[in-house]
C-alpha cells in the first residue's frame, strides 16, 4: 500500500468513525436530554469516534500483522531444536518494515526474514537459468534489498561486538504465503550486494522450518551459551 492510500484510509476510518458514534451519541442524548444533550453527547461521541478511527490499523498494517504472526508460527517449532527466535523487530531506518532475527544453537550465523506483502495471492514464484525471481505481475526485487539491506544493519552490529561474540555469518530469507514456490518450496539466488555474492532464500512458509533445520554446524555447550548472548545482545539492539 502507497503511503498516499494510507493516509485515504485513515481519513475514511476517522470520518467514518466520527460519523457513527456521534450519531448514536447524538440519539443517546436526545432521549436522555433533549436537544441541547443530542448536541452536547452527540459533539463529544464524533471525537471520541474520530480518534479510534484514526488509530485503527489500516489494512496494509493489518495484512503485514498477519504475515508476521504466520511466520512466528511456522518458525516456532525450531525452538525445539534450541533456536532462538526474535519477531518482528525494526532493522533499519523504516521501522514499518520488521525481521525475524533467528540464532541456532551452532551460533555461527543470524538468519534474517522479512515477511513482504507483494507476492501475490496464488501466484508461483520461480527463477530462470539467470537467477532472476518471478512471482507473476509482482517485482520481488524490491524485497531482496530490502532483506540485504537489514542483514547489512544486522552484520555491522554484530562486528561491533566481533570480540565478544566472534565471528557470525549471515543468511537471508523471504518467506512466502498464499503463493506456491517452485523446487519443492526452496528457491535459491545470488546478488551482488556491497562488493560480494550474497544468498538469497525464497521459501515457501510451511517448509520454513524443515529447510532452517538443514542449515549445518556443529553444536555443543559453548555454542549454545554463545547463541543466547548473541540473541540478548540482538534484543537489545533492535528492540
Amino acid at each position: 500500500m502507497t503511503p498516499v492510500r494510507a493516509r485515504a484510509e485513515r481519513a475514511v476510518n476517522t470520518l467514518g468513525y466520527s460519523l457513527v458514534t456521534g450519531f448514536a451519541g447524538a440519539a443517546v442524548g436526545a432521549v436522555t436530554g433533549g436537544l441541547g444533550w443530542a448536541l452536547a453527547v452527540g459533539g463529544a461521541s464524533a471525537v471520541a469516534g474520530g480518534q479510534v478511527g484514526r488509530s485503527r490499523p489500516d489494512s496494509s498494517t493489518r495484512h503485514h500483522a498477519r504475515l508476521t504472526a504466520a511466520t512466528a508460527d511456522q518458525l516456532g517449532p525450531l525452538r525445539r531444536d534450541g533456536w532462538h527466535l526474535l519477531h518482528a523487530r525494526p532493522v533499519g531506518q523504516d521501522t514499518d518494515r520488521v525481521y525475524h532475527l533467528c540464532v541456532p544453537p551452532s551460533a555461527h550465523l543470524v538468519v534474517v526474514a522479512m515477511d513482504w506483502a507483494g507476492w501475490p495471492k496464488g501466484a508461483h514464484v520461480t527463477r530462470d537459468e539467470d537467477g532472476a525471481i518471478f512471482a507473476g505481475y509482482a517485482d520481488p526485487e524490491v524485497a531482496v534489498e530490502w532483506v540485504l539491506q537489514a542483514a547489512d544493519a544486522v552484520g555491522q552490529a554484530l562486528g561491533s561486538e566481533r570480540k565478544a561474540l566472534g565471528t557470525v555469518g549471515l543468511a537471508q530469507v523471504l518467506p512466502v504465503h498464499g503463493a506456491s514456490v517452485d523446487n519443492r518450496g526452496h528457491v535459491q539466488v545470488h546478488r551482488d550486494h556491497a562488493g560480494e555474492s550474497r544468498e538469497m532464500n525464497v521459501v515457501q512458509g510451511g517448509a520454513l522450518a524443515d529447510k532452517m533445520r538443514s542449515v549445518p554446524a556443529g553444536v555443543d555447550r559453548r555454542t549454545r551459551r554463545t547463541a543466547w548472548s548473541i540473541t540478548q545482545f540482538l534484543d537489545a539492539t533492535f528492540p
